[in-house]
């Protein structure tokens, strides 16, 4: 378990809501609305680059491990994190995966920023 001074990065976890109609048949564009903020830990992975479109494309990907909360427990794979402070302020990372730890008191998320959301 992580003690309080290791979760050092605030995150606010939000969800994608469709956008619907304007009323003169238009679909509006989808909007991302907040879930909910918290401080986990993460760990980046370094080196990944993949060759996209004939061009180098490096992208940011690594773990962030949370305390088990209720927005925490909501969380989905259509969700997504948004850094809201330390080093990687404003990066926003799609959520790949949700493990929960054997003990259920923590969350691990795989996150990855520069892929399609």
């Amino acid at each position: 378990m992580l003690s309080a001074g290791q979760r050092n990065f605030r995150v606010r976890f939000e969800r994608r809501v469709p956008g619907g109609d304007d009323g003169y048949g238009n679909e509006l564009p989808a909007t991302w609305t907040a879930l909910g903020t918290v401080w986990g830990a993460f760990r980046p992975k370094f080196g990944r680059e993949q060759l996209e479109a004939g061009r180098l494309e490096s992208t940011m990907q690594g773990t962030l491990t949370v305390l088990r909360s209720s927005v925490t427990a909501a969380l989905k794979s259509d969700s997504r994190a948004v850094f809201i402070s330390g080093p990687y302020k404003d990066k926003v990372c799609q959520i790949r995966s949700i493990i929960p730890t054997p003990d259920n008191r923590e969350i691990e998320i795989m996150l990855e920023e520069g892929s399609a959301t």
